[in-house]
């Protein structure tokens, strides 16, 4: 894999635990929290 390639892969991913850590601080419900969870575990593994 070349040197740019990994740096877009980890700056895509740094940007995608961004978001799903923005999305927990603003959810307003345990259970709001606890969907966001269960997506992203299913999503990204």
């Amino acid at each position: 894999m070349k040197m740019l390639d990994r740096y877009r892969s980890h700056r895509e991913a740094t940007r995608r635990a961004r978001a799903i850590e923005r999305a927990l601080r603003q959810a307003n419900s345990p259970a709001v929290r606890d969907e966001i969870r269960i997506i992203a575990q299913r999503h990204y593994g």
